[in-house]
């Protein structure tokens, strides 16, 4: 698997957290079917080359992504089937970015994913004619940026979220969010309205998985054992932790070590970088 994140120019960070590729290849794929992890981000994601299908548990249906989809936030594993040599082409939004690119809050979209074109057509054209002409990837970005640029030039502020997300990463997950509303002298109900309009997500379900994206790291890349990462991460015992990791993706870290999965390496790489894409308070 070869995932890769991009710069993204000053002028629309405020609009996205990262640009980033990945490619599977033969010996990624141990199982019949994979898991996307839940990041807590929205991403606007370009199939380059093969397509897949995406199961929705919501509505026991499977939707198959064969061009370029809006991927909304959300706080379950997804599982899916990928074939050899899929190629992406991914923009991670940052809060509220969707909202003011296309007027629609992301509270109102409940599906696992909607087409782009749906969304944001001008996007979806943009993008895809540039595949189709086999545009270099870093060509495709420059188009990227500067129409991003010129349809949102001024920062949509939303002081309350960011604050709120780069806390809850810079903790790890391990937040309590009834003293950060205390610290901004705001009523819990508030925070939660706020956030769930920019995310999609309640700020309890955002804390949940950041810390669920920093354990996954630790299981995959780190020779800690599950107690260290356990008291680490906050967890109160290893039950807990586990009961936790079970609620994401179905099964326990075990059992998870042991499929090898390849797909929740984007997730587990991705959180190591998510720090520097938000201002720490």
């Amino acid at each position: 698997m070869d995932y890769k994140e991009y710069p993204v120019p000053k002028e629309v960070r405020h609009l996205v957290e990262s640009y980033w590729t990945n490619i599977l290849h033969p010996d990624d794929f141990k199982q019949d079917y994979d898991y996307i992890i839940p990041e807590g981000s929205t991403d606007a994601i370009f199939m380059l080359n093969g397509n897949y299908l995406r199961g929705d548990k919501r509505n026991d249906s499977q939707h198959l992504v064969e061009y370029c989809s809006l991927v909304p936030s959300f706080n379950k594993a997804v599982k899916v089937y990928q074939k050899p040599f899929t190629q992406l082409l991914g923009v991670k939004f940052k809060p509220g970015a969707v909202q003011q690119l296309s007027g629609v809050s992301l509270s109102e979209l409940r599906d696992a994913a909607y087409p782009l074109e749906h969304i944001l057509p001008e996007l979806a054209d943009l993008v895809m004619a540039e595949v189709f002409k086999k545009t270099s990837i870093p060509k495709i970005l420059e188009k990227i940026s500067s129409w991003l640029f010129s349809q949102a030039k001024e920062p949509l502020q939303n002081h309350l979220t960011s604050a709120f997300m780069a806390r809850v990463i810079k903790q790890k997950g391990s937040i309590l969010i009834s003293s950060f509303c205390d610290s901004f002298g705001m009523h819990k109900s508030t925070l939660e309205k706020n956030f769930k309009h920019a995310t999609g997500l309640t700020p309890k379900q955002y804390t949940n998985l950041i810390r669920f994206n920093y354990l996954l790291n630790k299981i995959m890349f780190s020779d800690s054992n599950l107690t260290e990462t356990g008291h680490e991460l906050g967890y109160f015992d290893q039950s807990h932790m586990i009961k936790d990791f079970k609620k994401v993706i179905g099964i326990t870290p075990k059992e998870f070590l042991e499929k090898e999965f390849s797909i929740p390496k984007l997730a587990a790489l991705s959180i190591s970088n998510k720090r520097q894409h938000f201002e720490i308070y």
